[in-house]
């Protein structure tokens, strides 16, 4: 039934049409637990505003989107069945470009309840987009449903979405990769030698028994560690009549660079003592690796990891058949170890990597090839567990009487609490899978 009203507004059937694409979308958006805010009556290029927020708490995460709805009431224009172009015009694209927040263009048939999306900074960052001003959507990746909630978190906090308008709102513990050293020893000792290098002085000091600490160096025909060089141990390599004791913060806090450097290298001969006998320092690579075990076979160890306990490969082999020859390369467990001050504590950062010898001592020709391939294809997780091991496993290298030999500590790996993160599923999403169900041994087949 109509009703004819002479010099009355009229409520156009665009103007309906419109409206109700714009209810379609707000319905979508409370489907996500998400809010709707329209634009309002003075609105020019824009429909409104999506906000998100944390689907299972309910907590805002700060990150909004601008929306233009564009409705249509019969087929969507060149639709083929799985798709549909639609072309935009110039004036609203320069629009929408010069926003500081991500804009999503929804084209939406509200007689059949369809919405399908694009982000349009992301759509028209390629060149000959903008110059076309056609979009193509693909009725089942650009579909706008209660599900597209991941791919709008992301796309609102993308770095190239426009400003940034905060984290999101949980709690976050950042596990680091700097082994903390929670006690020095107190001492640093210093006496007369007539070596000018190490090597001789192990060749004197491996008769002792037991075997004496490592935590020494030679320098300028002194003997300077964290062993007492007046013990018996040491009256065949130095002037035990020379021996002098400071307090080790006199090298620890020093603000002399020459000190400092002296303390780094103690720190380093005594994690290579802490290391040894199953894993030591390459000069040719700065790292510390897991050597061949006596039996030559691959090798896992078990640790303590950040929630369990688990093992790790620390020495693998692979063998490759190479115009009828059977070639084999090991790929052994490694670190890059540093030794930082922070905040007037010492650490050991830990950086995980890994070296391939050929025979389990000399370096594979192929080695920096594997080695950046092999880091491509591992995750976060795996690098996590690397660090993980290495840190139980210099915690677990003292006792008692280790500890009188080698007084350097290794404790806990530094951690620290915030109150913002990340939404781990939309990060998770950024990952490219990786290929196969063995990318180590897929590495290996493409040499």
């Amino acid at each position: 039934m109509s009703v004819t009203t002479t010099g009355a507004k009229l409520l156009s059937e665009e103007a309906l049409l419109g409206q109700r694409g714009i209810a379609l979308i707000e319905d979508i958006v409370l489907q996500m637990k998400c809010r709707w805010s329209p634009g309002g009556p003075n609105e020019t290029g824009i429909d409104g505003t999506i906000e998100l927020y944390d689907q299972t708490t309910g907590a805002a995460l700060s990150q909004f989107l601008l929306v233009q709805s564009k409705a249509v009431d019969r087929e969507f224009p060149s639709d083929s069945g799985s798709g549909f172009d639609y072309h935009v015009s110039r004036r609203d694209l320069d629009y929408w470009r010069k926003t500081n927040v991500p804009v999503l263009l929804i084209v939406s048939r509200p007689s059949t309840a369809e919405a399908y999306w694009i982000s349009v900074k992301r759509y028209f960052s390629e060149p000959g987009r903008r110059i076309s001003g056609t979009i193509h959507f693909d009725k089942t990746r650009n579909r706008f449903s209660p599900t597209s909630f991941g791919d709008l978190l992301e796309d609102a906090s993308s770095p190239d979405a426009g400003v940034h308008v905060g984290p999101l709102v949980k709690s976050e513990r950042l596990v680091s990769n700097l082994l903390e050293i929670p006690a020095l020893p107190e001492h640093v000792f210093v006496a007369s030698t007539t070596f000018s290098r190490a090597k001789p002085i192990w060749g004197v000091l491996r008769h002792q028994k037991p075997r004496p600490g490592g935590c020494w160096i030679v320098k300028a025909q002194q003997l300077i560690g964290f062993h007492d060089f007046g013990e018996r141990f040491w009256r065949d390599v130095c002037d035990q009549g020379t021996v002098e004791r400071f307090a080790v913060s006199e090298w620890s806090d020093s603000s002399d660079q020459d000190r400092i450097a002296d303390f780094q290298h103690l720190l380093r001969r005594s994690l290579e003592d802490k290391l040894f006998p199953n894993a030591k320092y390459r000069r040719d690579l700065d790292c510390y690796y897991w050597r061949p075990p006596p039996t030559g076979k691959p090798m896992k160890a078990p640790y303590l990891g950040l929630k369990r306990n688990s093992e790790l490969s620390v020495f693998s082999a692979y063998t490759r058949k190479v115009k009828d020859r059977l070639l084999t390369t090991y790929r052994h467990l490694a670190f890059h170890g540093r030794f930082r001050r922070i905040e007037a504590k010492w650490f050991l950062e830990i950086t995980p990597t890994y070296v391939f010898t050929w025979d389990g001592l000399m370096l594979d020709r192929f080695h920096s090839l594997r080695l950046s391939g092999i880091k491509r294809l591992e995750g976060n997780r795996a690098v996590v567990s690397q660090v993980a091991f290495w840190a139980d496993y210099l915690r677990r290298r003292h006792d008692l009487f280790s500890i009188a030999m080698n007084p350097v500590v290794f404790g806990e790996l530094a951690t620290f609490g915030f109150g913002f993160g990340v939404d781990d599923d939309a990060w998770l999403k950024r990952e490219e899978k990786l290929p196969g169900t063995n990318p180590t041994m897929e590495l290996f087949d493409e040499m």
